[in-house]
């Protein structure tokens, strides 16, 4: 989007295609579709995205009549979503991961406004951590969703809106990391090309992330961090005396909106609604017994002491080296705000 952070993405810059923001202009295509036969499914309408892991692997089932789809740019998204929006869609479905759900959301929040639809996830990427919290199930199908929209089964959940500072238009998703997040992540690459989705992926990049670390030694990049200013906005709720204005390396940083995460790692303690955030500095001290305690959620005063940090803020200011994932995209090192931005009503199964 012109003026965004996406601009400086060495990674795919969208789920569907790596476009840079100059293209959009009015020269894209529009996307094919199926137009609904019936009334039935007219407020109703599936962005699918061809690349995904599932749609690649295992066609998906759609109800007759139902609109299908398939932008494979960034001008073509904004454009679909534009249309959909003037014809009054409820329902959106998204067949995708959860890139192509922050794509979707960032692409439409300026043009859905206060009026957002009904967004319906369809698991179908490598990861799927959003549909995991939704409690939508693997294998879904669109009517699955459809029904529980049909139904009032709605579920809330605030995106993090993620801005450069001195930037106008943010991106929104729902799991940031840095430090050795972002290698865990590429790590992530190396499972998916193996075959692995979902929690056995999360899984087995956390184990190589926990090996790398142990086995790196005391000159390890994994232990030595990253330098992170981080101050968090009024009203932040810190665990056990975190300072609320610090500066150093860092371990990890993450920070979510989700109630519940991959392999249910209670990494923010207890589960909660709002923006939370979890610091570990660096190099992480009894780094075993710690990422115990972190994946279990303990909440005890010695973690604190063991450079371990959660809280709860609506917003964060934080100036980080290394760049930082958001729902799976790497973007730039830099000076960002997050903040808990409106919530997004989601139908699930």
């Amino acid at each position: 989007m012109d003026g965004t952070i996406y601009d400086d993405c060495t990674a795919p810059l969208l789920a569907f295609d790596g476009v840079p923001d100059s293209a959009w202009d009015d020269r894209a295509e529009r996307a094919p579709r199926r137009r609904a036969a019936s009334d039935d499914y007219r407020q109703v309408a599936v962005i699918c995205n061809p690349r995904s892991y599932r749609n690649r692997n295992k066609p998906l089932q759609f109800p007759e009549g139902v609109r299908v789809l398939e932008p494979g740019t960034r001008p073509e998204l904004r454009r679909v979503l534009a249309e959909l929006s003037r014809e009054g869609v409820e329902l959106l479905v998204i067949a995708g991961g959860d890139g192509t759900v922050r794509d979707v959301l960032t692409c439409g929040a300026d043009i859905w406004g206060a009026n957002a639809p009904v967004i319906g996830v369809l698991p179908c990427g490598k990861t799927n951590a959003l549909a995991i919290d939704l409690g939508v199930a693997d294998d879904a199908e669109v009517s699955d969703l459809i029904d529980g929209w049909r139904n009032g089964r709605i579920a809330a959940r605030s995106p993090i809106e993620i801005a450069r500072k001195g930037e106008g238009k943010p991106v929104f998703g729902f799991l940031f990391g840095a430090g050795v997040f972002v290698d865990a992540t590429e790590l992530a690459q190396t499972t998916h090309r193996w075959g692995a989705v979902n929690n056995l992926a999360v899984g087995l990049s956390v184990f190589g992330a926990v090996a790398s670390t142990l086995l790196g030694g005391e000159r390890s990049p994994w232990r030595r961090g990253k330098n992170m200013a981080i101050r968090y906005g009024a009203g932040a709720k810190p665990r056990h005396g975190a300072a609320l204005e610090s500066e150093g390396p860092r371990f990890i940083v993450m920070a979510s909106t989700m109630e519940r995460l991959p392999l249910d790692a209670a990494i923010f303690g207890e589960k909660r609604a709002g923006l939370k955030a979890l610091v570990v500095d660096a190099p992480p001290r009894r780094f075993l017994l710690s990422f115990a305690r972190i994946m279990r959620g303990t909440d005890k005063p010695a973690l604190e002491r063991d450079g371990v940090h959660r809280v709860d803020a609506q917003e964060i200011a934080i100036d980080l080296e290394g760049g930082f994932v958001l729902d799976g995209e790497r973007f730039p090192a830099g000076d960002y705000i997050l903040r808990e931005s409106a919530p997004v009503r989601f139908a699930i199964t």
